[in-house]
């Protein structure tokens, strides 16, 4: 994990409450990685054996009376397949925060079977949190056009490029059911590797980031409240520990719906930021069975364009899931994603 050190207080107080807590020296440990140091999509790969592949058939079998999600955690849980999902969960809070699963194939499992096994996994790495109006606790991340079933045009419905950016909860998932006729690579980058960069070349900027900007969702747009009335911080730092919450695209809206110039020093930071996440990040294809897990606290993501094409309609299963007693962050309403 990464190690607790001190932090010094930041000059300028967020919202007129305390002044928050910034990091000033080096992150280091297992939870700090680029592209280069992880070895791209290889070095990401955690792949399951025969004897995991056994185990989650005999589960199958036993649960498939049940409606998918009223599969609980006991019910999915086999002494050859519970040692795996409990080392990726480790890895997830207290490595590098970040892998894609593989073995699960098309050729062997359709996609009732994969939203069975994905659903299942999730039992032992957190609790399913409800992602749209719909109530659903696994989202299909398919192209949608803005219309009664997507009507204020949600990003992960469109089929443009998705810059990288944090999602909700604690852990968030992407299980590959089919791929585009073309494009829909994913991107990860360690955000730990870019607060270091930022220490090391530019520190000075580090403070707009730790106050942030308040945000202004697509969703809460069309609500009585479409700005958080808070700041929402890049960077948060509970003793020592820092994490990351970050899609701009809400602050630019905050600025403009509050009719506020946007802060200079904050779009220099911003600016830095993202060259720095360029420069670190991550890209690949993620396979049809393929399971992309990452601490949304540690990690952003990100999606190049895509088309779809006859036989080939990307379609993906997001999980986003809250881990009780799990990485101190700043307080939610801190943080609030209202995504």
């Amino acid at each position: 994990m990464t190690q607790a050190v001190a932090a010094e207080p930041s000059a300028t107080a967020q919202a007129g409450g305390p002044a928050p807590e910034i990091r000033r020296t080096r992150i280091e440990g297992p939870d700090v990685w680029t592209a280069a140091s992880v070895g791209g999509k290889e070095g990401l790969k955690y792949p399951l054996s025969a004897k995991h592949l056994a185990a989650i058939d005999a589960l199958l079998a036993a649960t498939r009376h049940k409606p998918i999600q009223a599969v609980t955690r006991a019910e999915f849980s086999h002494p050859d397949l519970d040692p795996m999902l409990a080392e990726v969960f480790d890895i997830l809070q207290h490595g590098r925060g970040a892998l894609v699963i593989t073995g699960i194939t098309p050729e062997k499992y359709d996609a009732e079977a994969m939203e069975r096994i994905y659903w299942g996994f999730g039992t032992h790495w957190g609790e399913a949190i409800v992602q749209s109006a719909k109530g659903d606790r696994i989202g299909r991340v398919r192209f949608v056009p803005v219309g009664p079933d997507n009507p204020t045009n949600r990003a992960y419905r469109g089929n443009d490029e998705l810059t990288l950016h944090s999602d909700s909860n604690e852990i968030v998932g992407l299980m590959c059911v089919q791929k585009a006729a073309e494009g829909g690579y994913s991107r990860l980058v360690n955000v730990l590797a870019i607060h270091n960069d930022i220490l090391e070349m530019r520190p000075e900027l580090l403070e707009p980031l730790y106050r942030g900007l308040p945000y202004a969702t697509r969703e809460a747009s069309v609500t009585g409240k479409p700005v958080t009335p808070h700041s929402v911080p890049v960077f948060g730092c509970v003793d020592g520990q820092v994490s990351c919450h970050y899609v701009r695209e809400f602050m630019t809206r905050a600025a403009t719906v509050l009719g506020i110039p946007f802060p200079e020093d904050l779009k220099e930071a911003l600016d830095f930021f993202d060259q720095r996440a360029k420069a670190n990040a991550v890209e690949f294809m993620l396979e049809p069975g393929e399971i992309m897990m990452v601490n949304n606290f540690t990690t952003l993501h990100a999606r190049t364009n895509f088309k779809d094409g006859p036989g080939n309609v990307r379609d993906l299963m997001r999980h986003w899931l809250n881990v009780p007693n799990g990485r101190r962050v700043i307080p939610p309403q801190d943080r609030k994603n209202y995504a």
